[in-house]
This record gives C-alpha cells, sequence and structure tokens, in this order.
C-alpha cells in the first residue's frame, strides 16, 4: 500500500466522520457560509488533480471516471439537500466570521447519513475499477476532495433554493374558503 493510499484512506475516514456528524445535528444554516467548504475543496481538489497530471496527460478513462464521480456526487448532494428538514432558530445566531445570521437549522438524518456512505462507497467502487483499469487520476486525494466539493456544492445549492422558495400560497387547508377576486 502507498503512502498516498494510506493518505486517501485517513483523509476518507476523516471526512466521513466530521460530515456524518453533521448529517446527523441540528446546524445553523447560513447559506453564505456553506459555500467557503465546496469552494476550498474545489480549488484543492484542481490544485492537486493538476499536480498528479496535466491536461494533456489525462486519459480518456481518467476524464471520463471524473466525470462519472461528478454527476453521481452532484445527484447525491442535490437529494441530500432536498430531504433535508428545517426548523426555525428562536432567535438569530450569528454564524461564521463574515457576520452571516441563521435564522434557521437543519438536519438531514439518518438517510442523509446513508446517503453519505453511498457517496463513499461509489468513489471506492470507481477508485478500484478504475486502479485495475489503469487509471492513475481517478485514485488521486485531489478526485477524492473534487467529488466531496460536488456533492457539499450540490446540497448547498438546493438548500439555497429551497430557502429562498416561500411556501406555496395555492395550498390550503381542508375546509377553508377561497378568497374572493
Amino acid at each position: 500500500m502507498s503512502l498516498q493510499m494510506i493518505g486517501n484512506v485517513l483523509l476518507a475516514l476523516a471526512l466521513i466522520g466530521w460530515i456524518g456528524y453533521r448529517q446527523m445535528t441540528w446546524r445553523p444554516v447560513a447559506i453564505s457560509t456553506m459555500w467557503r467548504m465546496p469552494l476550498i475543496m474545489g480549488v484543492v481538489g484542481v490544485a492537486m488533480l493538476m499536480q498528479t497530471a496535466s491536461p494533456s496527460a489525462l486519459t480518456p478513462l481518467d476524464l471520463g471516471v471524473l466525470v462519472a464521480e461528478l454527476v453521481i456526487s452532484l445527484g447525491i448532494g442535490a437529494w441530500m439537500g432536498a430531504l433535508a428538514h428545517f426548523r426555525p432558530l428562536s432567535a438569530p445566531r450569528p454564524v461564521g466570521r463574515n457576520g452571516a445570521m441563521a435564522t434557521l437549522e437543519s438536519r438531514t438524518g439518518a438517510l442523509g447519513l446513508l446517503l453519505w456512505v453511498l457517496v463513499i462507497a461509489v468513489r471506492v467502487g470507481l477508485d478500484v475499477l478504475a486502479s485495475m483499469a489503469g487509471s492513475q487520476v481517478a485514485a488521486s486525494t485531489g478526485a477524492i476532495l473534487l467529488m466531496l466539493a460536488a456533492n457539499r456544492a450540490a446540497r448547498t445549492f438546493v438548500f439555497a433554493q429551497r430557502i429562498a422558495t416561500p411556501p406555496s400560497a395555492a395550498v390550503q387547508q381542508p375546509g377553508a374558503r377561497r378568497p374572493v377576486a
């Protein structure tokens, strides 16, 4: 087992634990601060990918694996954002250093944690298959960070859409009278 592989395993375990914990606990929602982690992981991931292989050295297999992982990560991240539960905070709470205020908190719960495990399982499965097929880039730390960034970005995007969209005024309680136009 190479030193890079051990580093990848340790990074994955640390991120699984940290994000898994966050899936199960209520966390204040401040969209502006939620973008920070995916942005940082994405930039670092791309930088590490560039160090691993130059763009001209990427094979079609490498590109195919990266695209497949990104699409799956984006899809599961959006699913996580869609199933999240929200509840209002009793009082607005400052979040982060930029002065953002949270009025809601959210969690995805056990299903979110299962989806998170699915993201990791798909990542490991594709990594093993791609490595057996000869891909060097698929097993890189940069690819892992890029996949995680995509997942978190999709989740944050869906959160932002859900929070910005007010409940439909068309939904009425049973027996309620319709307003006269």
